[in-house]
């Protein structure tokens, strides 16, 4: 989802000292792996220019003339605005071509994050906005069977229609150039992703083409607008995808992301909604939203 991989072959030549890696990047993220030149060594640099943090993952493995300081896999936080060191190769006997295989990966987010109990959420709809629950836990699941999306919500809403921030945070990556939306997975969907507080974050997902009124790596407040909803990416109806992610790491060191179970409150008074698919609600983030339960399923088109 916002993991990033490359494989390439580096080949490194003596004359220029230069290790030529690609510019992987997530979108527009700006974060990129370069080499520095020193005296018989290459240093190897991870450089993050965006405002969250980044995990990536470094393999340097069949070194020709070479030699790694440190073994692979590589994994490390780079933290927003800083460049830091990832490996050192030094050249076994320097004027002679030398060369190493190497993949890598990244991804947003700081890993093994764990989330405020105390995080609540606003229903992330304007005051007055009718909405259905289409897929939630607990009801008939039909694409939220992985560990990114089980605690997901499908709010069923036309589209168009406002989208606001469930929580305070920090815009850390946007998404808003597909039109197409249906049955195929390959299909990818407009998404703001918002970084909190603990480290969580928080996706909008399926919202329409070019309607994203936020920019890249700003603040937002909860009830903000950030979108409009849409039926782009892998979705059979209009519909937003919002889940609350946190980024783990898997045995390898690399990442993987789990969704987080979700309270949703108004905020006046406080009280915490039980969602259950097919509800019917209309949200009042200043008093208590009205639900409706109804026993039969709706014609909904289950889908991410």
């Amino acid at each position: 989802m916002f993991i990033v991989k490359k494989k390439l072959q580096l080949l490194l030549l003596v004359s220029f000292f230069a290790m030529h890696l690609s510019s992987a990047s997530q979108q527009d993220y700006p974060f990129k792996l370069f080499a520095r030149a020193e005296s018989g060594k290459q240093m190897l640099l991870a450089q993050n220019n965006g405002p969250a943090p980044i995990l990536v993952t470094v393999n340097l493995l069949n070194p020709v003339n070479a030699t790694i300081d440190r073994p692979s896999p590589i994994t490390v936080v780079v933290p927003p605005g800083e460049t830091i060191s990832i490996a050192t190769v030094h050249i076994t006997v320097p004027g002679q071509q030398y060369k190493i295989s190497s993949s890598y990966k990244f991804s947003v987010g700081t890993p093994d994050v764990v989330q405020n109990p105390d995080a609540t959420y606003l229903l992330p709809f304007k005051d007055g906005q009718e909405i259905t629950v289409g897929q939630v836990l607990g009801g008939k699941i039909s694409t939220h069977s992985g560990l990114a999306s089980k605690y997901a919500v499908d709010f069923t809403v036309p589209i168009g229609t406002p989208i606001v921030a469930a929580r305070k945070g920090k815009v850390v990556d946007i998404d808003q150039n597909y039109s197409e939306g249906g049955a195929d997975p390959l299909l990818k969907a407009n998404h703001v992703l918002i970084l909190h507080e603990d480290g969580t974050l928080g996706l909008y997902s399926h919202l329409t083409q070019n309607r994203i009124p936020v920019t890249f790596g700003q603040r937002i407040e909860a009830g903000e607008l950030i979108g409009y909803s849409g039926n782009t990416g892998y979705s059979t109806g209009p519909h937003l995808h919002f889940v609350v992610l946190s980024n783990t790491r898997t045995t390898d060191g690399t990442a993987q992301y789990l969704s987080q179970p979700v309270k949703f409150m108004n905020d006046t008074p406080a009280h915490e909604l039980e969602l259950h698919q097919y509800d019917k609600l209309v949200t009042h983030h200043h008093a208590s939203p009205k639900v409706t339960t109804f026993p039969h399923p709706l014609h909904w088109s289950d889908s991410l």
